[in-house]
């Protein structure tokens, strides 16, 4: 019987935001700004 290997939506949003978490956490810990580190990932 086959499995299925598809990977649930929640699953996915899940990841993005732990990803996003950890991300402005690890901005905020070396002492960035947010709004600036964004405007420059969006600049960039």
């Amino acid at each position: 019987m086959a499995e299925d290997t598809s990977v649930s939506f929640w699953w996915i949003l899940l990841f993005a935001l732990l990803t996003l978490g950890i991300g402005a956490g690890a901005i905020l810990f070396v002492g960035g700004d947010l709004l600036g580190s964004s405007a420059f990932v969006v600049a960039g």
